[in-house]
């Protein structure tokens, strides 16, 4: 059996206000992924994932961030 461990955040875009985050993962086996989350009372470090794409993998930090970019709405303002 592997020893999975949870992957590493190695990097975190956020929006102006605070608010919503989209965090880029780098997993085990050196793929990478990215997360959507949105805070959800407004203060502390309550989080509520909207959108996680970790069914598509991608091999470099900069192709997870492209993707991003692409598709969460708000870091293409």
């Amino acid at each position: 059996m592997t020893d999975q461990t949870e992957p590493e955040v190695v990097a975190t875009l956020e929006d102006d206000e605070g608010l919503r985050i989209v965090d880029i993962l780098r997993h085990d086996d050196s793929h990478f992924t990215y997360a959507e989350y949105h805070r959800t009372d407004g203060e502390g470090d309550d989080w509520q994932l909207v959108e996680d794409d970790a069914a598509k993998t991608y091999n470099t930090q900069f192709a997870a961030y492209t993707a991003a970019t692409r598709n969460v709405e708000w870091l293409m303002d």
